[in-house]
């Protein structure tokens, strides 16, 4: 079992305020916006229990962007950027990148201020080589804080009005699934939890990452060969898949359809984001 969680995914959007309104319309709570210091960028999340989606936006596009490609990101698409992966010792995890012959960025300090320019928390973190592995764009993080230091609004802000618990699994749209599970495993020491036509899944300690490949032509060909590689589906885990469709209908999010023990949100209706609610 590794030490590794997913820890955040980041949303790419190119207006925060729209983006809370279409995550609450989908049962989210959204917090307060918040501004990364000297990175250009501000944000709004939405917390679980022990991970979050981060709602990323330019706020300073004449800035030093921490993150040069996102601007041209959002000048394409809205929609799954890249993900983070939490770890309680970002400088060994650092160190062990480096000894797999992976270029790593050296940690650093990161802080999230609230709209009154206090600091509301703070992190460590480490960038991994954007082209070093297959899939999506990742970095490790470590945090300062707990969630319950980190996040006090909105009230209760683990507590979704769709019943949702924690992301199930994030999937990354590749080529060749079997050889960039491969790379991952070889890389951070992540496992392999289960395989199947199209897709090799590995194990995270709080939710998994999924590998899927195009079987003949269909709509993840049609990613691949239009944006190339990268995040494709999220799957969010929720107590009762009943509660959540009727929550969903009930405030209007169209093309909501039920697939046996699932929910799937099309991306028109989710800011970009596909998005699938399973039960438990």
């Amino acid at each position: 079992m590794t030490d590794l969680i997913i820890d955040h995914v980041l949303i790419a959007v190119r207006d925060l305020d729209a983006a809370k309104d279409t995550f609450e319309r989908l049962g989210f709570k959204v917090t307060p916006e918040g501004r990364h210091p000297g990175r250009g960028t501000s944000n709004r999340l939405v917390v679980f229990g022990g991970e979050y989606l981060e709602l990323i936006s330019v706020h300073d596009p004449e800035g030093d962007l921490f993150r040069p490609n996102l601007p041209s990101f959002l000048e394409e698409r809205e929609g799954l950027f890249i993900f983070s992966m939490g770890t309680p010792d970002v400088h060994g995890r650092a160190r062990s990148v480096r000894e797999a012959g992976v270029l790593i960025t050296d940690p650093v300090k990161g802080s999230r201020h609230a709209a009154d320019g206090t600091t509301a928390y703070s992190w460590t973190q480490a960038e991994i080589d954007p082209e070093a592995m297959p899939g999506s764009q990742t970095f490790f993080i470590q945090h300062n804080h707990t969630i319950e230091e980190r996040y006090t609004e909105p009230p209760d802000p683990t507590s979704h009005p769709n019943g949702v618990t924690g992301i199930s699994s994030l999937s990354l749209a590749v080529k060749d699934a079997d050889a960039a599970a491969r790379r991952w495993t070889e890389v951070f020491g992540l496992e392999r939890v289960s395989e199947e036509d199209g897709g090799v899944r590995l194990g995270f300690d709080n939710s998994s990452l999924e590998f899927c490949q195009p079987v003949g032509r269909n709509a993840l060909g049609e990613f691949i060969e239009t944006w190339g590689e990268g995040p494709y589906r999220i799957v969010f885990s929720c107590e009762d898949i009943d509660a959540t469709e009727a929550l969903l209908k009930g405030n209007g999010v169209e093309g909501v359809e039920r697939c046996g023990d699932s929910l799937i949100v099309p991306p028109e209706s989710a800011q970009g984001v596909r998005m699938s609610f399973v039960q438990g």
